[in-house]
């Protein structure tokens, strides 16, 4: 049976839980219930690191939708559907997507698009149209955005 630890030695730990990458509040809460800290601690110690600086809600949206986006090549609808598990407020949600810039979203999702587009060269068109929608799809791009990039790749290639 693990120890349990005391209020001051998990705010200890909490602070460099958080100190090594951007935390949503609610992980860090979950954290602190399997250290075996009562709800109504945790929650005290939630809002101390908060006023402290050690979390915020829309820093870590930030970080977490362009880190999403430049190293695992996410689209808003996966980074979306991700992001809620986190339990953040919409608007701070919708802040830190709207900060991914548009013409790099745009490129992103055209250079994979014709990435997979060139891997499926000897497909019959409607067939390879079918799996590139499929796959950018399953990376989180909108519809319109891929028909657009697909309708792009079929006329220029």
């Amino acid at each position: 049976m693990p120890r349990k630890i005391g209020v001051k030695e998990a705010k200890q730990r909490a602070g460099r839980f958080c100190a090594f990458r951007e935390r949503s509040p609610n992980e860090l809460l979950e954290k602190l219930q399997s250290w075996g800290i009562s709800e109504l601690e945790s929650v005290e110690i939630v809002a101390e690191l908060s006023k402290e600086g050690f979390i915020d809600e829309q820093r870590f949206a930030n970080a977490f939708c362009n880190d999403k986006f430049q190293f695992s090549s996410w689209g808003k609808q996966k980074i979306r559907a991700h992001i809620y598990s986190h339990k953040l407020p919409e608007n701070i949600v919708v802040n830190a997507l709207d900060r991914i810039d548009p013409q790099a979203y745009e490129d992103r999702l055209f250079e994979l698009a014709k990435s997979k587009w060139q891997k499926l060269e000897g497909e019959e068109t409607m067939k390879r149209k079918q799996k590139v929608v499929s796959y950018m799809v399953s990376k989180g791009f909108e519809m319109d955005l891929i028909w657009s990039a697909i309708n792009t790749l079929e006329k220029s290639l």
